[in-house]
């Protein structure tokens, strides 16, 4: 299982960093998805190699994440906040046509 990790600060206080790992049975890899390299790492040290740190200039931080966001959703990534969202407006929807029953008011 791939996680995300991402951090603020660091060597250049105003950068945003990102980090990927992967899960491998009882091992943990750092991943450079660039250049394929994979390194294991122990998470508790807390120590990411900087070679597999993505670094990103904190004035550009949001607009990178706001546009991979949009990216993901183009794909049809959805997040559990996504399920969410869509549950809560699938029950307003039904309560909206009880309450109409109970009014007798026409669609």
């Amino acid at each position: 299982m791939i996680e995300v990790h991402i951090w603020r600060g660091g060597l250049y206080l105003n950068s945003v960093s990102v980090a990927f790992t992967e899960k491998e049975h009882d091992k943990v890899f750092a991943c450079n998805f660039y250049t394929g390299e994979r390194k294991e790492i122990d998470l508790n040290v807390g120590e990411i190699p900087e070679k597999f740190i993505l670094k990103i200039p904190g004035f550009l931080a949001d607009s990178f994440f706001k546009s991979f966001a949009e990216v993901l959703d183009k794909q049809g990534v959805k997040t559990d906040n996504d399920a969410k969202i869509q549950g809560t407006l699938d029950a307003t929807k039904y309560h909206l046509e009880d309450l109409r029953t109970l009014l007798k008011i026409k669609k």
